[in-house]
């Protein structure tokens, strides 16, 4: 989201409405102020790894401020393409070869270049999978990138700590703390928390959710076959929530519902404050893991669409 102003005065009340805003489902928790640029032409360029190919490419378009899918789809001919390999990098003549093709006089043609291959050192040296500018912008008197963003390879993480200086500094405690956990848990605006297995189900799960008008607190996948320990700590995680009710959705093939049922017991016996739980299992040991709980007074199902209907029932008492 971009918002233009036109002085101070402006900027402060356009911040304040910002940070009381969400944006694709987010908390607005930072806003990055710039100097408005008089924008004659907008260009767009990126430098990329191709895996299979076992190269990297550059890509430059005429037309910037769009996705380039845009642009390949509605004018493709103004798209140019450029591979090369690592042993010999993004060279001055390949660099200049995009430059010239953007249509670029002597004067910018050098400044391009520059550009260019400070991108390439910035990939080489980050071993970033994609360092894109969208756009870079013709000004009356200079190039300048407005807008850029990069993709970097987390198994480069170990080589490169600026990579997890990043991660740290935009993951919240909670996100920390499951990344150490060793599961899967994004932050969401509802106010059901959610613990299910395998991202395909977590995400058929707050599918279903939303198509009932139930909103999720979060998403977080355990993986496949989630010991009793890390399914303890998910559960310790959704405490911290404090989402108004807790549907946990377990469907048992690598993860065993008995061990599900053993973490569920644990933490509500070590905890005595906590949201109403709605439980599904279904699959390996799923009888000994439901006679776990019964044994404890907890109910579980084994349908998913009656225990979402039972969400439905906790949140409206």
């Amino acid at each position: 989201m971009i918002k233009i102003v036109q002085n101070q005065e402006e900027a402060i009340s356009t911040c304040k409405d910002l940070f009381n805003r969400t944006v694709a489902g987010y908390n607005v928790e930072a806003i990055l102020i710039e100097e408005l640029v008089n924008i004659k032409h907008e260009f767009y360029v990126s430098i990329a790894l191709d895996a299979s190919g076992r190269q990297f490419y550059i890509i430059a378009s005429e037309e910037g401020g769009i996705e380039i899918e845009e642009v390949a789809k509605k004018n493709s001919e103004c798209i140019f393409r450029i591979n090369f390999p690592l042993s010999t990098g993004l060279t001055d003549k390949i660099a200049n070869k995009i430059a010239i093709k953007l249509g670029f006089t002597k004067d910018l043609q050098e400044k391009a270049v520059r550009i260019f291959k400070n991108m390439w050192n910035i990939t080489k040296d980050l071993e970033a999978q994609l360092v894109e500018i969208n756009p870079l912008a013709l000004t009356p008197t200079e190039l300048i990138a407005i807008d850029g963003k990069m993709i970097l390879d987390d198994d480069a993480s170990f080589r490169q700590p600026i990579i997890e200086e990043f991660k740290n500094k935009k993951q919240s405690k909670l996100e920390k703390y499951a990344m150490e956990a060793g599961f899967s848990f994004v932050k969401l605006n509802g106010n059901i928390g959610i613990l299910a297995n395998g991202a395909g189900l977590t995400m058929a799960l707050l599918d279903i959710l939303s198509n009932m008008g139930l909103k999720p607190a979060n998403f977080l996948d355990i993986g496949g076959g989630a010991s009793n320990e890390r399914v303890y700590k998910a559960l310790i995680l959704l405490f911290k929530l404090k989402p108004k009710c807790i549907f946990i959705n377990i469907f048992g093939g690598l993860t065993r519902c008995d061990i599900v049922a053993k973490a569920i017991v644990k933490a509500i016996n070590d905890f005595l404050n906590f949201p109403p739980l709605v439980i599904r299992l279904s699959g390996t040991n799923e009888k000994e893991g439901i006679a776990l709980l019964k044994k404890e007074g907890i109910d579980a199902y084994q349908d998913v669409i009656e225990a979402v209907k039972r969400v439905k029932e906790v949140l409206s008492d």
